[in-house]
């Protein structure tokens, strides 16, 4: 799991003179939705400045045991994840090893991949990177829909066209090239996604094929509605809040409540690492960055580890597989401290435990 030797990476310097830069706060607007974020494009970005080899996010590895389950051979490998973002910086160091099995944009159309925000390249690092460090399933294949422009805004009509997108990229009608993950970096409130919208209806035929939908559960914890946001209230889909390398739930980690609902779909399912994690930036460069879309994307990566672990349940064709997932997370995951029990509306279920998911389904 250590990076081997490399020269050092690139720095984006001009972000160096704030280490902590301050970004507006984006709105949703009409049927649009935003970024999972805190305070712009990423809840507390830093830059780093580094004149050695970069070191992997070991701690999160630790917590979570993706280093214990990465350590029986398991990488991901055979499985696919959608990654619907911004895009990706498909010639990143990180990324450029990584396979990329199809792309569309749903923002402008163009045929070739592209990230002119960010914030999915630094997404797809999370789930898969092959150097100079690894992402939580380096073994995976990608797909990915770019839904958010360079603003990191979006429409429902286009989220729900990459959902779709994910279950069968060609749209031949045959779901065996499309993807066993789907991971939602991004929010919007109840008005922009309504219950029954076009968004619901495309996750949940997602959800129907067998396809595990991992989604952020929203960042708006300081000043909380709540519930998490939309898609991740979404039932079936697994919400996921941020907590920090002591066990502690993020400060802007969006809340939930069980109120009409019932196990394992309670919300946030899970919490998992999301405040400075290393991560891919613009052009080459390297980031900490923090969220909960960057803790969903770590869960999408454990959630392809245990397809792989568990190849009955990848593309089963039916809920089923999606619902032994759910369980087996939620059922394995670790008490943070403080935690009401069973669930908690900042924690869920608890820190998701890779290793002891796997084990329980066998």
């Amino acid at each position: 799991m250590n990076p081997p030797p490399s020269p050092p990476p690139p720095v984006d310097r001009g972000a160096l003179a704030d280490v902590r830069r301050r970004s507006r706060r984006r709105r949703a607007i009409g049927a649009a939705f935003i970024l999972a974020t805190f305070a712009g494009s990423f809840a507390g970005v830093w830059v780093l400045e580094t004149s050695g080899v970069l070191e992997g996010p070991e701690w999160a590895f630790t917590m979570t045991q993706v280093a214990d389950l990465r350590a029986s051979g398991v990488d991901g490998s055979g499985q696919v994840v959608c990654l619907v973002d911004t895009g990706i910086e498909r010639d990143h160091p990180a990324l450029r090893a990584v396979p990329l099995l199809g792309w569309r944009d749903f923002v402008n159309g163009r045929t070739m991949p592209y990230d002119d925000d960010g914030h999915g390249t630094s997404m797809a690092a999370i789930l898969a990177a092959r150097g100079p460090f690894e992402g939580v399933a380096p073994g995976v294949a990608l797909l990915v829909a770019k839904v958010l422009d360079a603003q990191g805004r979006g429409t429902s009509g286009s989220l729900a066209q990459a959902a779709a997108f994910c279950a069968d990229p060609d749209g031949d009608g045959d779901p065996a090239d499309g993807a066993s993950v789907i991971s939602l970096s991004l929010v919007a409130t109840a008005t922009d996604l309504p219950v029954g919208s076009d968004v619901a209806a495309a996750v949940n035929a997602a959800l129907r094929q067998g396809i595990v939908v991992v989604a952020s559960a929203g960042n708006d914890g300081l000043a909380d509605d709540g519930d998490v946001q939309r898609p991740a209230s979404i039932p079936g889909v697994l919400a996921v809040g941020a907590v920090d390398s002591f066990g502690a739930v993020a400060r802007f980690s969006s809340m939930g409540f069980s109120a009409g609902r019932v196990d394992p779909d309670r919300k946030p399912e899970l919490v998992a690492p999301g405040v400075d994690l290393l991560s891919a930036g613009r052009a080459g460069t390297y980031r900490l960055v923090s969220g909960t879309s960057t803790s969903a994307a770590f869960v999408a990566g454990i959630v392809a580890l245990l397809l792989e672990a568990h190849p009955a349940l990848a593309g089963a064709g039916t809920y089923a597989g999606v619902a032994a997932i759910k369980a087996a997370l939620a059922g394995t995951a670790a008490p943070g401290a403080g935690q009401a029990l069973p669930h908690d509306p900042r924690f869920g279920y608890g820190i998701v435990r890779a290793l002891a998911a796997s084990d329980i389904l066998g």
